[in-house]
């Protein structure tokens, strides 16, 4: 690592190349190929379940695992494809079946727990803690799934029902 420091400093007194143009040059294809994880049971090592890359939930670990679903921001679709079958509707609060606004309620979220049906009174299916989703209401109940990254609620919701 430091070697690489030295060619660093030297390319930069050579070039005189702005240091920012090549910090960026190195961090800027991480985060293009940034992927989250959906791990079984507690712990960051576990099997991978599922990959989250932005717009889609493959099966298994890695970019080229099979789509399952597709979420844009307000749809789950069914698979890799803006025009695919609509499994769900999500709209911060409410995750409904099929497509709409009208549509049976199926889950709703209100901050921690992820409940069964329409209302903030329903019984507690799981909780949700920003890393690890627990069955039941509880942060000492029993680990279902781990997250490494960021994924989208909805879609967390929709794959633990």
């Amino acid at each position: 690592m430091q070697n690489f420091y030295c060619f660093l400093k030297l390319s930069l007194k050579k070039r005189k190349t702005n240091p920012v143009f090549l910090i960026l040059l190195i961090v800027f294809p991480a985060v293009l190929n940034a992927q989250s994880y959906i791990r079984e049971g507690k712990g960051d090592y576990k099997k991978v379940l599922y990959t989250w890359d932005g717009n889609y939930l493959r099966q298994g670990k890695g970019e080229y695992k099979p789509v399952l679903y597709t979420y844009d921001g307000k749809y789950i679709r069914q698979g890799k494809g803006a025009y695919k079958t609509v499994l769900a509707t999500w709209d911060g609060k409410y995750l409904r079946q099929g497509k709409g606004d009208y549509k049976p309620v199926v889950a709703t979220w209100d901050g921690q727990y992820i409940r069964q049906g329409k209302g903030d009174y329903k019984p507690v299916l799981y909780t949700f803690d920003g890393k690890y989703i627990r069955q039941g209401k509880g942060n000492y109940k029993t680990v279902l799934y781990t997250l490494t990254g960021e994924i989208p609620l909805a879609v967390l919701i929709f794959i633990v029902l």
